[in-house]
């Protein structure tokens, strides 16, 4: 076992290294002050079979939006998603009916940090589901959940070095500058990609561009490696031409957080029991190709039978090539009640993911999905998903 994890670690090392040619790293990029959006639209089909007596196929047909914002900077960070989805499904019970559902959901959490140079923080999150489950003639009531705590560490959105490094490669490759720009050069580059929401605000969504792009060849221009006096419009095109590129999010940093929090309103209309919740967010590029994240958390909810909750989402996204990324995700969940007689119930989702770039923003998303659930009373159940989906970015 020894042998197998260091033959893995060596490999995604190796793999990260052959990924890329340069000697930065995604970890150098810590400038305090970055604003991410993404906004999509998907549409999904899957089919989908079971290991249970019956030979009929399932599927579910559906359509989604989902939008998220994040903000980093010394002071304070801040996250919101948006999501919303719809679809038609029949499952593979003999003789089952096509049924449709819905759901609406939104997150948002801020931490606050004591100083601008500190790592702890005070942070607080809500979150609300509104939805419509197959099999059901009407809405459940939202569920709203409140929590507050205290944590410690900060993550960083490195995505706009990986931008920087592309952008290097290009304007060697047509000769717009003489040599790759140095290890420096890069991260005032990637800091300036970072501040496109600040050229945006301050000259408008059309002007802005001319502003934001002639700062980068300022860059350029102080670190000595233009081919001619500026960076004319082969540079420029090669800059619109990253920018546009589809590229996978690259963080690095952790946080651990201890928080208490209330279910003000479940789907039946009652509001829940206080809970005490533990939780580490973890993130690791491994060169420009490579990423390693990890979320965790355990809950346990303060009632007269205590409860504990244990979940875990691993995920390994690898860039295959500029048009098509591989994500993997293991996620597994364990809910432990502490009632006579009640019995643990372990759920476990593998799942692996191909994205194909059809075009800058349109994207092909094949999926396999293993699912496994044991209540501890019924046999144990696996089943297996194929999902095909279509996906737009809209930011």
């Amino acid at each position: 076992m020894r042998n197998y994890t260091r033959f893995i670690t060596g490999l995604a090392v190796t793999v990260g290294v052959v990924g890329s040619a340069h000697a930065i790293s995604l970890l150098d990029y810590t400038f305090p002050t970055s604003t991410t959006q993404q906004a999509y639209l998907n549409g999904t089909f899957n089919a989908n079979g079971t290991s249970a007596d019956t030979t009929q196929v399932g599927f579910t047909l559906g359509g989604s939006g989902n939008y998220w914002l994040a903000l980093r900077s010394l002071p304070f960070s801040y996250d919101v998603s948006l999501g919303a989805s719809v679809s038609t499904s029949r499952s593979t019970i003999d003789g089952a009916s096509t049924e449709d559902a819905w759901d609406i959901n939104m997150a948002t959490n801020l931490d606050k940090y004591f100083n601008n140079e500190d790592n702890f923080f005070v942070y607080g999150g809500a979150s609300a589901d509104y939805r419509r489950l197959i099999l059901q003639d009407e809405a459940d009531d939202p569920r709203i959940d409140v929590e507050a705590g205290l944590g410690f560490g900060r993550t960083i959105n490195a995505t706009v070095l990986k931008q920087a490094v592309r952008m290097d490669e290009d304007f060697v490759k047509y000769g717009i500058t003489t040599r790759g720009m140095p290890d420096a050069a890069l991260l005032k580059l990637a800091a300036v990609i970072d501040r496109e929401s600040e050229f945006r605000s301050r000259y408008g969504p059309v002007e802005y561009r001319k502003y934001w792009y002639g700062e980068m060849e300022s860059v350029l221009q102080d670190a000595g490696v233009l081919a001619t006096e500026t960076m004319g419009a082969m540079g420029t095109l090669r800059i619109q031409e990253v920018m546009a590129e589809p590229t996978a999010q690259r963080w690095h940093g952790w946080q651990v957080r201890l928080g208490v929090g209330s279910r003000i309103s479940d789907y039946n209309g009652s509001s829940g029991d206080p809970a005490l919740t533990a939780r580490l967010d973890w993130h690791r590029p491994v060169g420009m190709d490579l990423q390693f994240s990890n979320k965790a958390s355990i809950a346990t909810v303060f009632a007269d039978d205590l409860s504990y909750n244990l979940e875990d989402l691993f995920r390994v996204d690898y860039e295959i090539s500029n048009r098509i990324d591989w994500y993997n995700s293991l996620m597994a969940r364990i809910d432990i009640p502490t009632a006579t007689d009640a019995e643990n119930v372990t759920e476990v989702t593998l799942a692996s993911t191909f994205i194909l770039y059809l075009e800058n923003r349109l994207s092909f998303n094949p999926e396999i999905q293993f699912n496994y659930r044991d209540d501890g009373i019924e046999d144990a159940e696996w089943n297996w998903v194929l999902l095909g989906g279509i996906t737009y970015r809209l930011k």
